[in-house]
């Protein structure tokens, strides 16, 4: 945890790039299936933005809630605002690969800006990417978000979650134009139109459901500069609201953030056994059980651990007093990433806002 502080602290800062001046026209493209409890405040943000050429487009995929009604009462008070309604992707897509070609073929900008429906921004979020993006002249950017953590479970599993992912996509190689690593959070895509074009879209990411770190992938193969930065002071997101919502994202995504390849996956529950749930584990039990003075050797083990991750929760604007519940989180994580490969093993398929991929 200490060597991913220590490369978070040089991680460029888009919010510190001069915001562009206007001259190109910037298309937000905002896939949205069922979210009414969202859509209004990510929409409310987005309007207002200091970005001078904008338009947003809106794409209800199917939605049968109250998402139609506001987008519809949204388009009507703001002329930048299209909604584009379409019934569910078509065979070898997923909803959100679909949603977000089907918009991008009504954008105009040059530059496409892909983000979620439960996202907030910041009022010149989209004018500092863009010129982050300029001033360095990247095909794609993408930020980190400022993870939005209200209920118990989020607060233990989130951090846990995001832990791994800064060890396993490095973003000093993530940034490396000679690394062939590459990453992207959904949350906020910002791609150059004829970057995105000329490493296939959307299209070439039909099926993937990590569609965004394929993106980048395919961007970044395809000889375009990318980069992925500190972007929490511009964009802030809920991802997951319930412990049942947690366990239905992290059991999709896990095993395919770890390759889909069995050594890592068994690799990284190993270590969050041993790292996370062993001191504390370990620490009872020696109390309890152990020869005199062994208990000390767990807490000593705990000990470490807290001392890792409670700057750690503090630097990304967590609650640092809920770092004592880490061997929880990291024991919950561990079976939502078995759960995520057994899935995979047996050819389950992922299910999600109501549909299943194979």
């Amino acid at each position: 945890m200490a060597a991913v502080l220590r490369g978070r602290a040089h991680l460029p800062r888009a919010g510190d790039a001069v915001p562009y001046g206007g001259g190109e026209l910037v298309s937000v493209l905002v896939p949205a299936r069922n979210e009414e409890r969202n859509i209004g405040a990510c929409l409310a943000s987005l309007a207002a933005q200091t970005a001078p050429h904008l338009e947003i487009i809106a794409v209800d995929d199917g939605s049968t809630d109250g998402t139609p009604t506001i987008l519809a009462d949204l388009a009507r008070r703001d002329p930048r605002v299209r909604v584009l309604r379409i019934d569910g992707p078509p065979a070898g897509w997923t909803g959100k690969s679909f949603a977000l070609d089907s918009g991008q073929a009504l954008a105009r900008g040059s530059w496409l800006c892909f983000t979620d429906a439960d996202t907030v921004h910041a009022p010149e979020s989209i004018a500092r990417a863009v010129g982050f993006a300029q001033a360095h002249r990247l095909a794609l950017l993408s930020l980190t978000s400022r993870q939005l953590t209200r209920s118990f479970w989020e607060r233990v599993v989130q951090p846990v979650v995001f832990g791994l992912l800064d060890q396993w996509f490095p973003l000093d190689s993530v940034n490396d134009p000679a690394s062939p690593l590459a990453a992207a959070n959904g949350i906020f895509i910002l791609a150059r139109r004829d970057a995105y074009q000329e490493a296939g879209g959307h299209r070439a990411v039909a099926g993937e459901i990590l569609e965004d770190v394929a993106l980048a992938r395919n961007v970044k193969a395809s000889g375009g500069r990318i980069a992925f930065v500190d972007g929490a002071d511009l964009v802030a997101a809920r991802m997951y609201a319930s412990l049942a919502a947690i366990h239905r994202g992290w059991t999709k995504n896990l095993y395919r953030l770890r390759g889909r390849r069995p050594v890592l996956a068994v690799a990284a529950t190993l270590e969050l056994g041993a790292s996370l749930v062993w001191p504390l584990v370990g620490g009872v039990m020696a109390v309890i059980a152990g020869p005199p003075g062994w208990g000390w050797v767990g807490a000593l083990g705990l000990a470490l651990v807290l001392g890792a991750e409670v700057p750690f929760r503090a630097w990304r604007g967590d609650d640092p007093r809920l770092s004592v519940t880490v061997p929880l989180g990291a024991a919950m994580v561990a079976i939502f990433l078995l759960e995520s490969a057994l899935r995979d093993w047996l050819g389950l398929g992922v299910h999600w806002k109501g549909r299943t991929y194979t």
